[in-house]
């Protein structure tokens, strides 16, 4: 990434994950504003995260001396040893690496928590994977480290790593003299540009649509909840008026059998007198 920017990119993505966008498009705006086209550009292309990048990201950024210890310097005598162990030792170091990307896991589950927004099941897969990949790999660890990753590391392939990327030189065409090739630079720069903004309208779509989704689903659960906790109530209820209903019972047994006993008593008196 370019030295002006890094900070821009830090301060994105140390953003929370939903504010993302917004801000991204605005320091865009104001670097094109300010006449830097290149860095608007790079900017531009900062791509949001997922949840378990922004997991990592913000473990990373949050427990940074203990991450770095974990992925970069255990990770690289994990894989040093790797190379001259076998057998028990082995297994004892996969147990250990093991024991490592649990807790980082956990770790991150944690902040997860602690920021209203508990991790699904497929989310806690992507955290293990990333941290499995971060101690696999030196490349990696460095991403994870750095706090700008956009997707959730493959440990087979330790991709994803950064918001940006690299577009290869062109191959030097033989034989063009200069106002032709100017020319077709022109007109695959305009080509270019286009498909960029297409992209970018596409990308932004689809992270809006993406948002709109995680919204309605935050939403159901909220109603859930709320349908949950009314149920609870409800059955409380039921439960309460039937004990009411069952004591109730009982009083009415007692006062039947009250004046059952009355009314013998009534007759009783009565055949009494009678006799007299």
């Amino acid at each position: 990434m370019a030295a002006d920017l890094d900070p821009v990119a830090d301060e994105l993505y140390a953003l929370p994950r939903d504010e993302f966008t917004a801000a991204r498009n605005a320091a865009a705006k104001r670097a094109r504003q300010n006449g830097d086209k290149t860095l608007a550009e790079q900017i531009q292309a900062l791509r949001r995260p997922s949840t378990a990048a922004w997991l990592a990201n913000l473990l990373s950024r949050e427990h940074p001396d203990e991450v770095r210890a974990l992925v970069v310097d255990l990770g690289d005598g994990l894989r040093a040893a790797q190379d001259q162990l076998e057998g028990e030792a082995l297994r004892r170091l996969s147990q250990q690496r093991h024991e490592v990307v649990h807790g980082l896991v956990e770790q991150a589950r944690a902040l997860a928590r602690s920021t209203g927004n508990p991790p699904s099941d497929a989310v806690t897969r992507e955290l293990e994977n990333t941290f499995t990949a971060a101690v696999n790999s030196s490349t990696a660890a460095e991403a994870v480290a750095g706090g700008r990753l956009t997707s959730a590391l493959d440990p087979a392939e330790a991709g994803g790593l950064l918001g940006t990327t690299t577009t290869p030189p062109p191959a030097k065409q033989h034989g063009d003299d200069g106002p032709k090739r100017e020319e077709r630079l022109r007109r695959d720069l305009e080509q270019a540009r286009s498909t960029a903004a297409d992209a970018d309208a596409a990308r932004d779509k689809a992270e809006r649509e993406l948002t709109d989704a995680e919204s309605a689903a935050d939403d159901a659960a909220a109603t859930l909840r709320e349908l949950r906790s009314h149920i609870e109530a409800v059955e409380q209820a039921e439960h309460d008026t039937r004990t009411r209903a069952r004591s109730a019972e009982r009083e009415v047994d007692a006062a039947d059998r009250a004046a059952r006993e009355a009314q013998r008593r009534v007759l009783d008196l009565e055949r009494r007198l009678d006799q007299h």
